[in-house]
């Protein structure tokens, strides 16, 4: 028996009508339309050091709150019985399990990056396909498009190696005709045959009746369709694409084509850009016989073969697909979507562009200039795993990759509670329409925190039962498990120690989680740091200064520090204040595992479902509901009761302290703890201006000591501001209070 779950892949009684939200184990952080550059980052230097820096060390505990697997060996398996790929955790060469410091290193890059506002550059810049029939909101995009404007060719390569389309002319070819013509049973194409096993059906066929497959006789009729194949006046090449349906459902594919008349005088030359942008879109990386290109006409095209192809010219633009509504590449590409938040994201970090938070904490590489690049100054050393945990073993699940193509995810979306609103409502997508002018990209990519509960792999559907090739087992460590480490860094302002040990403690907020590892779309990879105070410690670049330990005072003060330094930034910017941004709410909101069991209902955090067997398609069912994955915050409600509770709990154990720190009065001491017991404020500036503390001076019965408690008092207010300009009307109140009762003295 398994201790990880198999979570269900679907809701029960799940059809499109009831579809309420769209479900993702992952979520985005909102892309900002600005970049923070430190005033400092053209300075930073592992030679020259700053006069009010730090290097030093942090020995620290990783405690995986979930199952975790830092991958390591991934094993091919060659049975039928068995997933294609297990993949067990990282091992040193002496058997004992560790975490690389390359990927403890990206995970708290991932982090500094969207706290210190960086750039989001680091994404491969491709033109994701839109072939979209769904529905009314996307028509602008995809129908408009296509509608009377694709045409028919034949896709070669030239002598020089180039490549080019021979135009040619056009008609369907109806399966009935097929059937009647050769004799077929019906279907002549069965449901789940791909285009090459539709060839191969085909060629069987013509065997039988002695044609050529590839040149086949026929007429063409009076709608404009194929008839007496084998025996009529015209020669064409029949073109089987890749819908797989049965042609005898309600349904089904009934009609593909035979493309007939290629016209050498009129080739269009194929472009390095069209050529990768098709190759892109037909999965040219991969080898999933269902899909067209790899399953087929690849091999094909290499060994010299003609491919019949549909086209669209637009404008400039050339794009090729295997379909009659083809896959279009897009107008726009993902770091067009990027930049059409802020041009600043793309810039490359060197001496003219400087360098973002996470470029100066982790280092920076320049695509063309080596002399731009950056050495990153905090080094993140291999943790080793305490004790001897063993791994288990999940259920048989998929992995599914990232499809930026799926827009009503990936791209920014006019919405209202989580669907598109305006009075003609359309997707952005990455095809150009008169909405859609300058698509945004939605953010950096996280996957969202969960309790116990709700962790676990991916139930496989029926199909994907049948298909040991795609399916995976993981053998992850179990929750629990611990691994010590250190972090090394050298040179170091405040401000970058700030960034540092709030990216590694969440700003002190026990309660968030990072993830890290395979299997965060199941919640693998939950994990927390334990700062170890006793072996850490900060060593100033000032020699006058001491040696100190790292203790949670220090860190503290080095997290409000940077938190000080971000929100001098945003008021920059003239926006939010940093703590309440939407990048922050998001980022900490998906760190948050209370934030999972207040999505809305429909919400969840899995992949969707594709289900064939029992006809559900969520991806589709959600773009004709005009669904919109919705903002983590404003779906969880966060912060939620739990996370405000956690934080009152925080605030109240540091007034305790900074209460019973403090240097005060003995009477004033004795007051403030009682006023903190029956109060709720949450700093030692609430106490010294509470009411309640204003009620128990004015009772002083002995005159000496009222006068006594009263300059103490009055002081600490000065010292704020607040005696001379009191900063509410509540304050204002209670000054003129205070300066009432100081008359009788």
């Amino acid at each position: 028996m398994n201790a990880i779950p198999a979570i269900p892949n679907c809701r029960k009684n799940l059809s499109k009508s009831n579809m309420t939200a769209i479900s993702a184990p992952y979520n985005f952080v909102p892309l900002a339309r600005w970049v923070h550059i430190p005033a400092w980052s053209k300075q930073a230097s592992h030679d020259w050091p700053f006069e009010d820096g730090y290097s030093g060390e942090i020995h620290y505990r990783l405690i995986a709150e979930s199952p975790i697997l830092v991958g390591g060996q991934q094993k091919k398996i060659d049975s039928r019985d068995r997933p294609n790929t297990e993949v067990r955790p990282f091992q040193l060469p002496v058997g004992t399990y560790a975490i690389p410091g390359s990927s403890l290193k990206g995970m708290l890059r991932s982090v500094v990056e969207i706290a210190g506002f960086g750039r989001m550059r680091m994404v491969d810049d491709v033109r994701p396909g839109l072939r979209d029939i769904s529905g009314k909101y996307v028509a602008k995009s995809y129908t408009d498009k296509v509608r009377s404007k694709v045409k028919t060719g034949f896709l070669r390569l030239r002598a020089d190696g180039g490549r080019e389309i021979v135009p040619c002319r056009m008609v369907r070819l109806d399966h009935r005709t097929i059937e009647n013509d050769t004799g077929a049973p019906k279907p002549v194409f069965e449901a789940g045959k791909n285009v090459g096993e539709k060839y191969n059906c085909w060629q069987r066929l013509c065997r039988l009746k002695k044609w050529d497959p590839m040149r086949v006789h026929f007429d063409i009729g009076s709608e404009g369709h194929a008839k007496n194949l084998g025996k009529g006046e015209h020669i064409g090449y029949p073109v089987f694409t890749g819908q797989i349906s049965d042609s005898t459902t309600k349904n089904g594919k009934k009609k593909d084509f035979v493309f007939f008349e290629a016209d050498e005088k009129r080739t269009v030359p194929v472009t390095d850009a069209a050529w990768r942008d098709f190759l892109y879109i037909h999965g040219d990386d991969g080898k999933d016989p269902a899909m067209s290109w790899p399953g087929y006409w690849r091999a094909r095209f290499r060994a010299g073969d003609d491919v019949p192809v549909f086209y669209l010219q637009d404008g400039g633009s050339l794009r090729i697909g295997l379909a009659y509504m083809p896959k279009l590449a897009g107008d726009f590409s993902t770091q067009d979507a990027i930049r059409h938040a802020s041009e600043q994201h793309l810039q490359e970090p060197g001496p003219e562009a400087g360098y973002d938070l996470a470029d100066l904490l982790f280092g920076a590489i320049h695509s063309t200039d080596q002399n731009a690049a950056l050495r990153g100054r905090v080094s993140c050393e291999l943790a080793k795993v305490e004790g001897n945990p063993e791994p288990e073993a999940s259920p048989d699940t998929i992995l599914n990759g990232p499809k930026p193509s799926y827009f009503p995810n990936y791209l920014e979306q006019k919405t209202y509670e989580g669907r598109l609103s305006g009075r003609d409502p359309q997707y952005a997508t990455y095809v150009s329409s008169s909405t859609n002018k300058k698509p945004v990209i939605r953010g950096f990519k996280r996957y969202p925190a969960r309790p116990d509960d709700k962790v676990g792999v991916q139930q496989l559907t029926p199909d994907q039962r049948e298909n040991k090739k795609v399916q995976i087992r993981l053998h992850p460590l179990p929750a629990g498990t611990v691994f010590k480490g250190r972090i090394v860094f050298h040179n170091l302002k405040p401000e970058e120690v700030g960034a540092l040990l709030w990216a590694m403690t969440w700003g002190g907020d026990d309660g968030l989680r990072h993830g890290i590892g395979m299997g965060k779309p199941f919640g693998f990879g939950q994990v927390r740091f334990e700062i170890d105070p006793a072996h850490s410690r900060l060593i100033p670049n000032d020699p006058e200064k001491p040696v100190f330990p790292l203790d949670p005072d220090r860190i503290e003060t080095f997290c409000r520090r940077f938190t000080a330094h971000m929100n001098e930034a945003a008021r920059a910017q003239g926006g939010t204040a940093w703590e309440d941004s939407p990048q922050i709410r998001n980022l900490l909101a998906m760190a948050d595992p209370e934030s999972a069991d207040n999505l809305p209902h429909g919400m969840e955090l899995r992949h969707m479902c594709l289900n064939a067997a029992n006809r559900i398609n969520e991806f589709l069912g959600a773009k004709q509901e005009a669904l919109v994955l919705n903002d983590y915050v404003q779906a969880s409600g966060w912060p939620t009761r739990q996370t405000q509770d956690r934080w009152l709990k925080k605030e109240r154990e540091g007034l305790t302290d900074q209460v019973a720190s403090g240097n005060h009065h003995p009477w004033l001491q004795t007051q403030l703890e009682q006023v903190m017991s029956g109060s709720n404020a949450t700093d030692i500036d609430g106490l010294m201006r509470h009411k309640k503390l204003f009620k128990a001076w004015k009772e002083i019965e002995e005159l000496d000591l009222k006068r006594e408690v009263l300059a103490e008092i009055k002081t600490y207010w000065e010292e704020q501001g607040w005696w001379n300009e009191p900063p509410t009307k509540s304050v204002r109140q209670l000054k003129t209070a205070y300066e009432r009762e100081e008359k009788k003295l």
